[in-house]
């Protein structure tokens, strides 16, 4: 694992991960020489980045981003994994995605993801909490809409929240319990994973109107709490594509599905293997447009024994959610 300070790594902090939108904010940078994308035809390069950030007081990963670049025309996207999300990574009874890379490790994880989401995933970025925090405060602090007063306490996890509904200027603190905020939404993770959304355009708005000054503070802000197996020359062949895409029109999503609870009574999320092939085709720019059968070949999101379980996976789409 290296630990180093990519031009544009900053950009992938919004959504407890996502620092994607300061790259606009300064000069292009060129890197020399060509490097080879196994999932690119010599027409295309697309660079994918998994995303994770991590609580502080299990090591899970509240955040599950995959960001794809497409350098060929200029576009990116981000794609939610709920971190509820049940995937066989481990023979444990613990199955739920935010375990991954506590059981696998950041390399492991994102290997496991490759293979199952049918595209391959080039890097690798962690963020902590604290990095997180640091870099909303160095950026001045972000005006969000909150969509509902938002009130929660788990001194386990040294978390309290205490938001009120309406325009607000979010420091770094603030920003974090916007964005982990979950028991009070009817739709408990997905509505977690909508306020990220919401945080995550503030933030590339925010970022537009950065100073040179401000950006260096970001960058020291990100020293300690990044961790990431991106090349230097990588990295700066990406910002240089980055600051010619519009922040304001990155597509955003979540991997489709249904939160059932499990024979232990605990709740997962099960993705549908329909909709997350349509979703994969559409944000993550597969060199060769995949289909259903193709995607996840070992049937690590599905879980044939549950009924209930497997009848989500299986199910078309447009008939989502099943009573």
């Amino acid at each position: 694992m290296k630990r180093l300070i990519p031009l544009f790594l900053p950009l992938f902090c919004a959504a407890c991960l996502c620092l994607l939108f300061l790259t606009p904010s300064f000069g292009a940078a060129q890197a020399d020489g060509e490097v080879t994308d196994v999932n690119t035809t010599p027409k295309e390069r697309v660079t994918r980045f998994l995303l994770l950030g991590c609580d502080r007081a299990s090591g899970l990963t509240d955040s599950i981003l995959l960001v794809t670049v497409n350098e060929t025309e200029k576009k990116a996207s981000v794609l939610q994994i709920p971190r509820d999300t049940y995937a066989e990574y481990t023979e444990r009874d613990y199955k739920k995605l935010n375990g991954g890379m506590a059981a696998l490790g950041e390399s492991g994880i994102k290997d496991f993801l490759s293979e199952a989401l049918g595209v391959p995933i080039d890097y690798f970025a962690v963020l902590k909490l604290d990095c997180f925090d640091d870099i909303v405060d160095a950026v001045g602090g972000v005006d969000v809409e909150i969509p509902q007063d938002m009130h929660y306490t788990d001194p386990v996890q040294d978390l309290e929240i205490s938001l009120h509904a309406g325009k607000a200027h979010l420091d770094g603190k603030q920003a974090e319990q916007f964005v982990r905020y979950r028991s009070g939404y009817a739709n408990a993770d997905l509505g977690r994973l909508d306020a990220q959304k919401l945080f995550l355009r503030a933030f590339a708005q925010k970022c537009k109107s950065l100073s040179a000054s401000q950006f260096f503070r970001v960058v020291c802000a990100s020293l300690t709490g990044v961790q990431t197996d991106v090349g230097i020359a990588d990295a700066i062949r990406v910002a240089g594509v980055l600051r010619q895409c519009d922040a304001d029109t990155f597509p955003m999503g979540t991997l489709p599905g249904q939160a059932i609870p499990g024979k232990s009574g605990a709740w997962y999320y099960v993705l549908n293997r329909e909709g997350v092939c349509r979703m994969m085709n559409e944000y993550a720019s597969p060199m060769v447009p995949l289909e259903s059968e193709e995607l996840d070949p070992h049937g690590v999101f599905d879980r044939e024994e549950y009924t209930d379980f497997h009848n989500i996976y299986i199910a078309e789409e447009k008939s989502l959610p099943l009573v």
